[in-house]
């Protein structure tokens, strides 16, 4: 069983990271792949370019080997919708289970998102818990609901399951803002992403 994590990573944070990798560790996934979009469907213009972005993402996976990058999205280019990652993905692994993370907060507006009446058909739906976000109805979106990481294992797709760990209380616009302020990244980011933010700002 295979995992993804997609995102703008915009950029790439430790709340990406330690969450991603014990996900992975919770699951039992064979890997984990950080997928991050070209140019996301519901956000505006991000503050890094595609090869910033995953240049960042490269130097993170240095310290976090536990964890793999999928490009697919950047390298497929324009708007990035999940639904046509995830028949991609379905495509080429057609006997392994996948599962998709999001957040809660991706999760209570996952209606919103491209033909996400059909995503139970491709994958199951990991959702990760984040600070004051809450959800009452744990089947609005066609998954079933399951209670436990074995039956996750038993079946490709069409399930949904919430982690028992909990989104570290980090956001890329939080970061966005600390660099446009020049405040410290100390603590929030691996130090070789420091390092390229800082240099990137020089040029």
């Amino acid at each position: 069983m295979i995992g993804f994590l997609g995102g703008s990573f915009d950029p790439i944070h430790y709340g990406h990271l330690k969450n991603a990798s014990i996900v992975k560790e919770e699951l039992g996934l064979d890997e984990l792949y950080l997928m991050p979009c070209s140019s996301p469907a519901q956000k505006s213009r991000l503050m890094f370019s595609n090869k910033e972005r995953l240049d960042m993402i490269k130097l993170a996976t240095n310290e976090f080997i536990d964890l793999s990058i999928d490009p697919r999205e950047i390298n497929r280019d324009g708007t990035s919708y999940t639904i046509d990652s995830l028949l991609d993905i379905r495509g080429q692994t057609q006997k392994t289970g996948i599962c998709f993370l999001v957040g809660m907060d991706c999760y209570v507006n996952l209606n919103t998102w491209k033909n996400y009446q059909e995503f139970h058909n491709y994958c199951h739906l990991i959702v990760i818990g984040r600070p004051n976000y809450h959800t009452e109805n744990k089947e609005l979106h066609f998954f079933k609901n399951c209670s436990n990481v074995e039956q996750l294992h038993e079946q490709q797709n069409g399930l949904v399951y919430f982690s028992k760990s909990e989104m570290l209380d980090i956001s890329s616009s939080s970061i966005r803002n600390k660099i446009n302020h020049n405040q410290s990244l100390s603590n929030l980011v691996p130090s070789p992403v420091i390092n390229y933010i800082e240099e990137s700002s020089e040029t």
